[in-house]
């Protein structure tokens, strides 16, 4: 088992948005290490109950070991499945929840996990073990117009078919099975020049989009934003951190329309659908880290957090 220091993104502005005053549960649905947990009970003493839920079962056993607490209940799950995990422990709402879409420094900088192009190992790429469908299957065995959809729309990779031809031409010969291995490839069938200008690693946007797919990540964002707010107490707070454009958009779009309550066409003169506001935006805009985090962790460069709070009933809207 590797051990390593894990830096969480954006800790302070967590701490300002988690919860509300006087909050008795929270709801961590991406514990990882228990790093914002961590700083979330030193800055709210009087929490009873945080239901760390992780779908990483590795990760999960290893946070007992890095940080503890009695009031932390630990589950094994996706963060959709956060309702089950309520009812498991007869909590019936929760005064603040918190989702990190980041991937661990726990799962990057271990090799068997498949996760980094600069650390040669199997190429995995899955959060939860226990599933089947890994990286090495994707890329062995999708048709050429998949991989390239995959690439295209996960990784915004302008060069989504010429990587997908020379995947295809390699694995016709030999599989691909490793990271260091798939990360050549692409290397290679990006043009010269593009490599050049490029600040980042030619391999950056595949090794991402194949992460998205492998994990289902943005199905899984869905999935949490369709039953998050129903696990909120009135005056809860809802926060999401997020690293790249796809989540951003579908954090801020869910965001908005709950904010702004009726969805009738805007020509229509007066509100025919009867919906009212049902949270209140938190943070105007994004949170971003400040220099002196990103310097410290380059991770955090990529981070965004938004929060909301639920509205409580007759409430001024």
């Amino acid at each position: 088992m590797n051990h390593f220091h894990h830096i969480s993104v954006l800790v302070d502005a967590v701490v300002k948005y988690a919860l509300p005053e006087n909050a008795q549960t929270f709801a961590d649905c991406t514990f990882g290490l228990g790093g914002h947990t961590k700083a979330v009970l030193e800055h709210y003493p009087h929490l009873q109950t945080v239901i760390a839920i992780d779908r990483d079962r590795q990760i999960l056993n290893h946070s007992s070991e890095v940080f503890d607490d009695n009031r932390i209940k630990r589950i094994q799950a996706r963060a959709s499945e956060l309702p089950e995990a309520m009812l498991q422990l007869g909590i019936p709402a929760i005064d603040g929840i918190l989702l990190d879409l980041g991937v661990s420094s726990y799962q990057l900088e271990d090799p068997e996990r498949g996760f980094s192009f600069s650390r040669p190992g199997p190429l995995d790429m899955r959060m939860d073990t226990e599933q089947k469908t890994t990286a090495e299957y994707l890329v062995n065995n999708l048709e050429r117009d998949k991989l390239i959809k995959i690439f295209r729309d996960y990784g915004e990779e302008k060069f989504s078919g010429r990587i997908a031809d020379a995947i295809i031409r390699k694995r016709e010969s030999e599989p691909i099975n490793r990271t260091d291995q798939l990360a050549a490839i692409i290397a290679q069938a990006v043009p010269a020049a593009s490599r050049r200008e490029s600040h980042i690693h030619p391999a950056t946007r595949v090794f991402q989009a194949l992460r998205i797919s492998v994990n289902k990540e943005l199905e899984e964002i869905e999935a949490f934003l369709s039953v998050a707010l129903s696990c909120l107490r009135p005056g809860g707070h809802l926060s999401i951190i997020s690293f790249h454009s796809l989540e951003d958009r579908l954090v801020k779009n869910f965001m908005q329309n709950l904010a702004r309550g009726c969805d009738c066409p805007p020509k229509f003169p007066v509100c025919i659908c009867g919906k009212k506001p049902q949270v209140e935006i938190l943070t105007r805009k994004a949170i971003f880290a400040e220099d002196s985090e990103t310097k410290s962790n380059p991770r955090a460069r990529s981070a965004r957090l938004r929060s909301c709070r639920k509205y409580i009933a007759g409430e001024e809207r």
